[in-house]
């Protein structure tokens, strides 16, 4: 009986020295788990402009199994400033959603953000892989301490242009532009404040109802850059119009004269660069 009772007993004693140890593996894995999925470290993006309230980068996002992005892209100032005009916004305050009361929709993109995304943009997709999606960041200050943000990323996969919008002007309070957004433009950071919406021939993609209710997807829109102008491999040699007819016209010629001097005053073209592209708009003329 006693010697039954040792063997039981050395038996139950290995058992708990296993149990021991497997739990300390298993709390170590859910520690690690922690540390890095809640990090709030730089993401892995190479920073092509990066200013203290506004930036575009590179981040690489591809995931094992899905379709490569079509990078390096080509398309121009001009008809990625035409794709950002084909998204409207109809902005609303806290006490608007409550009444359920709506206001006039409008441009979701300034003209000065406009000029700054669509120049970098440009350059950005000539320069990502098959694996980039190139990354915004805007912040504008709203006073008393708050600012009001702006951030997302693009890619082009075959010829269609996805523009993705997890936050827009979001409001957060900090004495200086939020730097953890800065580094995380792909990270949404609160519900919606505004309703988005494209215009034709932009589609913005829906999502399953469960899977909004599981987590909210960011807005998502999808431009065909056939009809925006752009194509991968022209069949003839001339210059390619952008899709929007504001383009032909007097007035967006001087408006688009002033941008590009803006961009030269703040050091964002060399002079050759502006005298190339001051002579181009011209000979729109």
């Amino acid at each position: 009986m006693s010697s039954f009772f040792r063997v039981t007993y050395g038996q139950f004693m290995n058992f708990l020295k296993s149990f021991f140890r497997m739990s300390l593996v298993i709390l170590g894995l859910g520690f690690w788990w922690l540390t890095t999925s809640c990090t709030t470290g730089p993401a892995a993006t190479r920073f092509l402009m990066n200013l203290p309230d506004k930036m575009v980068g590179l981040e690489v996002t591809y995931r094992e199994g899905s379709p490569e992005y079509s990078h390096p892209a080509t398309p121009t100032a001009e008809e990625l400033d035409s794709v950002l005009q084909h998204i409207e916004v109809q902005p609303s305050s806290l006490l608007d959603r409550i009444a359920g009361r709506s206001s006039s929709t409008q441009e979701a993109f300034s003209e000065e953000q406009r000029g700054f995304f669509s120049f970098h943009f440009s350059r950005a997709l000539k320069q990502a892989t098959p694996l980039e999606t190139v990354t915004f960041y805007w912040a504008t200050p709203r006073g008393n301490g708050i600012w009001e943000l702006t951030s997302g990323g693009l890619y082009i996969q075959k010829d269609e242009l996805h523009l993705l919008l997890p936050n827009y002007r979001q409001t957060v309070p900090s004495k200086n532009p939020p730097q953890n957004s800065k580094n995380h433009p792909l990270s949404q950071i609160g519900d919606p404040l505004h309703s988005l919406k494209a215009l034709d021939p932009a589609q913005q993609l829906t999502h399953n109802l469960a899977t909004e209710m599981w987590a909210p997807q960011p807005p998502h829109f999808i431009f065909p850059l056939n009809k925006f102008g752009h194509a991968q491999e022209p069949s003839n040699h001339q210059q390619i119009q952008p899709f929007s007819p504001r383009y032909n016209s007097r007035d967006s010629i001087t408006q688009r004269l002033k941008r590009l001097e803006k961009l030269r005053q703040e050091g964002l073209l060399t002079e050759k660069e502006y005298t190339h592209k001051r002579q181009e708009i011209l000979n729109e003329l």
